[in-house]
């Protein structure tokens, strides 16, 4: 028996029926727990990524969605918005930030975040991208994408190759991200990777 794969389920609203979002967690949460879907799958963590909203409306969304994460234990991960100003009642996981803004941060700012949340993600695009984000303390890496996806049409994959270069010169986790299902999942798995993501499919489920 195979143990199960890791899962980070990344949002995003535009794919839902009628943008609702929480709807959509409740259900893909819900069908999960009773073993309808993604019976080979640990869901870890739901990545809140909503990248146009402005500050306001991204904290009405986690009132929102941090009340299904709770219900179903789920840890919820931030994205991009590290400077929220967020109610003492919520217990965040994480924050997932692009390689820009990680970069972007001086010392104090970075030292805050790692005593605010329990880890920091950051998305990449290259071995030394990665290898970088790592000695600047990243707790863990979004790496993509690996096989053909819509969100980037045109663009060329960079395969399992990049993931097993990067498991060969990193110590933190990597986080698989790009076209990725439940059929191939595995084989992200078995090339290094410590979880993988997955947004289209489970947000049009």
């Amino acid at each position: 028996m195979l143990d199960k794969i890791k899962l980070n389920i990344i949002s995003n609203r535009k794919l839902c029926k009628n943008e609702n979002l929480e709807k959509q967690i409740e259900k893909i949460f819900s069908a999960y727990e009773r073993k309808i879907i993604l019976k080979n799958f640990d869901i870890i963590a739901l990545t809140l990524r909503e990248k146009d909203l402005n500050k306001n409306e991204y904290l009405k969304l986690i009132e929102k969605v941090y009340p299904i994460c709770q219900k179903y234990k789920i840890n919820l991960i931030l994205h991009q918005n590290y400077d929220l100003n967020l109610d003492e009642k919520y217990d965040i996981e994480g924050i997932h930030l692009s390689y820009s803004i990680f970069k972007s941060l001086n010392e104090n700012i970075k030292a805050e975040l790692i005593k605010k949340y329990k880890r920091i993600g950051v998305s990449i695009h290259s071995l030394d991208e990665a290898k970088e984000v790592e000695n600047l303390g990243a707790s863990y890496i979004v790496a993509g994408h690996i096989f053909e996806t819509d969100c980037k049409k045109g663009l060329e994959p960079r395969g399992l190759k990049f993931v097993e270069d990067l498991s060969s010169i990193l110590t933190i986790p990597i986080f698989a991200i790009g076209g990725i299902d439940e059929k191939n999942s595995q084989s992200v798995i078995d090339s290094g990777a410590f979880s993988v993501c997955m947004m289209s499919s489970l947000m049009r489920y």
